[in-house]
């Protein structure tokens, strides 16, 4: 149905607002400190050792959070069957933070469904939503695909729920953290905001979608960051961390952000294929040149 329209994903829009992670300074800087300090991670380690220490530690992450995800979706849509294949599968009973993953998520769940209100509603699945290209006024869609959305039968209010496993959910600025950019620049660039924009995304495109209920309200659907580490968190005492919204929800500001995030995304990758069009004429250019060099 939106194949053949244009659409932007949210995290791409999201990225708008931070600046871009100098993975080679920065990797410079701390080989520069630590190389000689026994005591460091990064004892020894050139820049180039410390982006691949980078690169393994999110690629082992993302890994691990996939296999999370499998987990949840066998508790929560799968069968018996499928929870043991599961297991058997990825060596659940020999991997330690596999294990301490699963059981972060059986203790939030266990607490989330106790009083037997709570029911599962839909997981792992995509919404767009319709919003104006700021440039040519034509319709395109936002797009994302939430973790999982429960609803509390008493109450008749919706959980829209966002999964992190892959690290804390960082709140208190330091004096090195920046600012957002664009017309979020009031707020830090900590992952609890930007969380917390893309699960108002998904809030914004559940109500206008009429996907759950048409005339539901942004007061009938609370969102919730759950921090499932694996291991037990200090300031709670517990495998799992529930974290509410960082900022309150404003359609206005949420559109708002949606202008300023799409005209900035088009105009990057704008850029970006004007200089990869310029790498490839460079490459054919020196490639005529061996050419010749090889005919003379």
């Amino acid at each position: 149905r939106f194949n053949s329209l244009r659409k932007v994903s949210i995290s791409n829009l999201l990225d708008t607002l931070e600046t871009p992670f100098d993975s080679e300074g920065v990797s410079e800087k701390t080989s520069a400190k630590y190389f000689n300090d026994p005591k460091s991670e990064y004892y020894q380690m050139t820049a180039k050792q410390i982006r691949d220490a980078w690169s393994a530690k999110g690629a082992e992450s993302c890994h691990y959070g996939s296999l999370l995800d499998d987990y949840i979706g066998c508790i929560l849509t799968g069968t018996e069957n499928d929870l043991k294949l599961f297991k058997l599968d990825n060596g659940y009973d020999f991997d330690e933070r596999l294990h301490g993953l699963c059981d972060s998520f059986d203790n939030f769940y266990s607490v989330l469904s106790k009083s037997g209100d709570t029911e599962f509603i839909d997981r792992e699945k995509y919404l767009y939503l319709k919003v104006k290209d700021p440039m040519t006024k034509e319709d395109m869609y936002v797009y994302g695909r939430f973790d999982a959305l429960f609803r509390n039968k008493r109450t008749g209010k919706y959980i829209l729920i966002d999964w992190k496993s892959s690290g804390t959910i960082d709140k208190v600025p330091t004096k090195w953290t920046k600012k957002m950019l664009g017309p979020m620049f009031k707020y830090p660039q900590l992952n609890w905001y930007r969380y917390t924009l893309q699960l108002y995304f998904y809030k914004q495109a559940l109500i206008k979608s009429g996907y759950v209920n048409e005339n539901i309200k942004p007061e009938d659907i609370v969102v919730m960051i759950v921090n499932l580490p694996g291991k037990m968190i200090p300031e709670c005492n517990q495998n799992y961390q529930i974290h509410q919204s960082a900022m309150p929800y404003d359609e206005n500001m949420m559109d708002i952000f949606y202008k300023f995030a799409i005209e900035k995304h088009m105009i990057l990758e704008s850029q970006k294929k004007k200089n990869d069009n310029s790498n490839d004429t460079n490459k054919e250019t020196q490639q005529e040149e061996n050419n010749l060099e090889d005919i003379f």
